[in-house]
């Protein structure tokens, strides 16, 4: 029996002294997102959050490590309840679904919509379309139409 206790500890200590020890999360410094919004342009993508989180990168993974870097805390994507994509970024959807719930809302967004309140807007007028019904084949996303103080959810 000692022979084991001192195997574990032994074990414990190398793994410390390595680096390999798996540090906590410190809750404190998690940034909750309850909207993420995707816009794909010419030669990149652009990911924002409601917490006022941006990244910019060449593809998706590169825009998420952009962000990740930038912000003062951990960005905690699995929080998310609402999905905004510009139309060019239909394709990112199955990397999507590896990343954020199945229960995300999502919608199609023409022009950049105003970060502080499509949150307050979508838990009002949730979309339809999520990304567990996207997975099951259902491929009618509605589009939130933004513009002149206002929002509009259009099938």
């Amino acid at each position: 029996m000692k022979r084991w206790l001192w195997l574990i500890g032994a074990a414990v200590a190398v793994a410390v002294l390595s680096g390999n020890a798996s540090p906590g999360k410190d809750v404190g410094k998690l940034q909750p997102v309850e909207v993420v919004y995707l816009a794909c342009r010419e030669g990149g993508v652009a990911i924002e959050t409601d917490t006022g989180d941006l990244g910019i990168g060449a593809n998706l993974a590169e825009a998420m490590e952009d962000m990740k870097a930038a912000a003062p805390g951990e960005v905690f994507l699995e929080t998310a309840d609402h999905l905004l994509l510009s139309p060019e970024c239909i394709d990112l959807m199955p990397a999507l679904m590896s990343i954020l719930r199945p229960s995300c809302s999502v919608c199609l967004t023409e022009g950049a919509p105003d970060m502080e309140q499509v949150g307050l807007f979508l838990r009002v007028h949730r979309p339809r379309s999520t990304l567990a019904r996207y997975r099951a084949g259902e491929r009618g996303i509605e589009t939130l139409v933004t513009g002149e103080g206002r929002m509009e959810l259009v099938s």
